[in-house]
């Protein structure tokens, strides 16, 4: 751009500036009376304000009684009970454990007794040789 546009485009936004700023003073400008009647507007809307005030706190004290009374007739006038803890439950190993228990409890059923002989002989045998192999251990 040349400089001689830069200031014909500046000149232009200072005229358009200055038409904007004129055009809002003549907007602005009003006769005494509209002023007049604003002022009384405004006196009036200060005093009835001032007078809905105190209706506006009746409402709100009685609305607040209200709230009080249903919250008495709602809340319970007793103690509370207390809560029960609830009871513990097993969880599925535990309830293993106690079947496990229970079945070793109640003993070998008569058709098993031969096994069962067989199994702890078998055991013991187990358990000599072990003892046995400590001592053979020891020796040397």
């Amino acid at each position: 751009m040349t400089a001689k546009k830069i200031a014909n485009d500046h000149e232009l936004d200072d005229r358009l500036v200055a038409e904007l700023r004129a055009g809002a003073i003549h907007a602005g400008q009003r006769p005494e009376e509209f002023w007049d009647g604003q002022r009384r507007r405004i006196h009036s809307r200060i005093e009835s304000d001032g007078a809905r005030r105190p209706r506006n706190m009746w409402l709100m004290a009685a609305t607040a009684v209200l709230v009080f009374v249903g919250v008495l007739f709602v809340a319970p006038a007793g103690p509370r009970p207390q809560e029960t803890k609830p009871r513990a439950t097993l969880d599925a190993d535990q309830e293993l454990l106690l079947a496990v228990e229970h079945a070793l409890a109640t003993g070998t059923p008569e058709a098993l007794e031969p096994l069962t002989l067989l199994v702890e002989s078998s055991a013991n045998n187990n358990q000599d040789e072990s003892i046995s192999q400590k001592e053979h251990g020891h020796e040397n």
